[in-house]
């Protein structure tokens, strides 16, 4: 990949496997103030569009590993509203009427006259600026989480739920995106223009944790020296999201259910009433049915919290966003450090997609961040420094947290993929440690060819 700096903001992806024409066309476009990047085939560029977030991409119809026509609709997939010019060295009406069919902005034979082109350029940047969302849209979740399946059924129940005032209990593993999910709950409902308030039940001490939600009165404890409302009347009329929920002592919990039948709170030390409306969006990391059974959960506020349940599938479930989301925090990081850093090397999105994420989201933003700060260009697989051996200490193999796999809402087939993945791993990294490193001997022991030991090493991080 070739890339190149103007003054302009817009950026704009060159795909086509002749060296001369990419050459031309960067070129071409670089005297006119763009910035460009050239991929020489459709997978290179949908890494590039993914990563580098183009403002247009220019694709030649013939590409070595499928038709522009087929890169075109797999962009049309992830950004809608990208604006795609088609170059092909056999114009026909039929072709050109496909195109524009499937989402292309103009069709365009070769050779074609620059200035032309640069029009057309310009027009499909012009039509290409992305409208505002519209109401009852999902908020940016698709941009911000990405469309694998177990994603876009997350968003889905989103959508269904947020015009409602049901009470939404959400679960998933930590950093998997609960606050995110929970804040476009809010967005998306009537009571988007008050207050959304988050509460870390984990992170406050049990004998502080009344006083944090309800607030307390002058006098109520030695130090309460002026009256203080706490994140129950902060919320009022939006809605108050607590997370990591079961954490809380039992004293608080009966407190909270009181509160939910009421819909009035006291503060500490006080006598009067207080009125509040708030939707109450919960969120745990452990599903407390399973609390329930143990004693350290009451079942009467659970039934109270789970008007509506949303599972929040963990990141090593969701092959197909990470490479999106990885790209996200990238973008992210630029602007935040100031820096022009492009794109992760092939070898590092491999890395990226073999990497379990026992820390989620989270993890992966961090991770993205540091390498960011420490590359000069693009992201490789040293820059990502990912854990050595992490893969085989943070495999799911129990039973319970299969369990965990079927409450997250996965299919069939999404079950199986992860499961066989986290097998064929743990089977190399065993192999590859009784053999002390020696790929030709972990490919003798697994009667495989050594070709095919190295490849999946490789896609595994296993210090191929």
């Amino acid at each position: 990949m070739n890339g190149a700096m103007s003054d302009s903001s817009d950026v704009i992806l060159v795909v086509d496997d002749d060296e001369s024409m990419r050459r031309i066309l960067q070129l071409v476009l670089q005297r006119a103030g763009f910035r460009v990047i050239t991929a020489q085939d459709a997978g290179e560029g949908l890494c590039l569009a993914r990563t580098c977030g183009p403002s247009l991409a220019i694709l030649d119809y013939r590409l070595p590993d499928m038709t522009g026509l087929d890169m075109l609709r797999r962009l049309k997939v992830a950004s809608p509203h990208l604006p795609v010019i088609l170059l092909t060295g056999f114009a026909d009406l039929a072709g050109a009427v496909t195109a524009i069919k499937e989402g292309a902005f103009e069709y365009l034979a070769k050779p074609f006259d620059n200035q032309g082109l640069l029009s057309k350029v310009r027009e499909a940047l012009a039509y290409g600026q992305e409208p505002p969302a519209a109401p009852g849209g999902d908020c940016g979740l698709r941009e911000r989480m990405g469309a694998s399946p177990a994603i876009t059924r997350t968003i889905e129940d989103v959508e269904r739920v947020a015009p409602t005032d049901f009470a939404v209990s959400l679960f998933g593993e930590t950093g998997a995106g609960k606050e995110v999910v929970a804040r476009a709950v809010h967005d998306l409902s009537p009571r988007a223009g008050h207050p959304f308030v988050a509460v870390d039940c984990g992170t406050i001490p049990d004998s502080l944790i009344e006083n944090e939600l309800f607030g307390h009165e002058r006098g109520a404890f030695t130090g309460a020296e002026r009256q203080q409302p706490g994140k129950f009347e902060a919320a009022h009329g939006g809605t108050l999201f607590l997370d990591e929920i079961g954490n809380l002592a039992w004293p608080a919990q009966a407190r909270l259910l009181r509160v939910l039948q009421e819909r009035v709170i006291y503060r500490v030390g006080g006598t009067k009433p207080i009125a509040v409306d708030v939707r109450l969006i919960s969120a745990s990391n452990q599903d407390l049915t399973e609390a329930v059974n143990k004693g350290t959960f009451r079942e009467d506020l659970l039934y109270r919290l789970c008007d509506y349940r949303i599972a929040i599938p963990p990141l090593r479930t969701r092959e197909d966003d990470i490479l999106h989301i990885a790209g996200q925090f990238l973008a992210e990081a630029n602007r935040e450090l100031g820096k022009q850093v492009g794109s992760f090397t092939a070898e590092a999105a491999a890395a990226l997609l073999a990497y379990p994420w026992p820390g989620n989201v989270r993890q992966l933003r961090s991770v993205v961040r540091r390498a960011v700060l420490i590359a000069s260009y693009a992201i490789d697989t040293h820059h990502l420094a990912l854990p050595e051996g992490e893969s085989e200490r943070a495999l799911p193999g129990t039973a319970a947290s299969t369990s965990s796999l079927y409450q997250m809402g996965l299919s069939l087939k999404e079950i199986v993929r992860t499961r066989m993945a986290d097998v064929e791993r743990q089977v190399l990294f065993e192999a590859l440690q009784r053999s002390r490193g020696n790929k030709a001997a972990v490919a003798r022991m697994l009667q495989v060819d050594y070709k095919t030991v190295h490849t999946k090493l490789k896609t595994y991080g296993l210090g191929a």
